[in-house]
């Protein structure tokens, strides 16, 4: 029987899946847009085949750099997570145009071009990835972590390791 991931409100593939990857990542952190694109890339037919299960945890982490990750990740619709994970890549692929801009420009951003409004229960969502990042002691992001081993990007893992372990996992 595979165990449950905790926080697994973005969740991609089936729950059954041999492989978890889980990463804790923020929207507004340039090495998270490289890791979600490659993972991205990576994983879809691993996740298409039922071999992977990927959890994306937005990490609402308490740093100056990352709090316009966090805003945005107020408007994010985790009833929905298809449409979070295109607007997660939408906002990844746009990250320079918008993460050194201000907090009312990019709410803007959020509500009239994308058609989001801020969602209350993403709070308690934040709160308890935050707790879960402090128990298992993620420092930075993004932290991956597959079938409970934990890398650090960029320099532990890239796109072909990342395949790589995926491959191994599976073996």
């Amino acid at each position: 029987m595979t165990q449950a991931i905790e926080n697994a409100f973005l969740s991609y593939g089936k729950k059954s899946a041999p492989v978890k990857i889980e990463v804790f990542l923020n929207l507004a952190c340039p090495y998270c847009a490289t890791f979600f694109q490659a993972a991205d890339e990576t994983l879809t037919p691993y996740i298409e085949k039922g071999q992977v299960q990927y959890v994306v945890k937005h990490y609402d982490k308490p740093r100056e750099m990352l709090l316009y990750g966090t805003l945005a990740n107020a408007f994010l619709d985790y009833k929905d997570p298809q449409r979070a994970y295109e607007l997660m890549k939408d906002l990844f692929a746009k990250q320079n145009q918008w993460s050194e801009s201000d907090s009312h420009s990019i709410k803007k951003l959020l509500t009239e071009e994308y058609g989001l409004q801020e969602q209350p229960d993403n709070i308690d969502l934040s709160l308890n990835i935050i707790a879960e990042a402090i128990k298992r002691q993620v420092k930075m992001v993004p932290t991956v972590f597959i079938n409970g081993k934990e890398f650090q990007y960029p320099v532990e893992i890239d796109a072909a390791e990342l395949k790589q372990e995926v491959e191994q996992a599976l073996a």
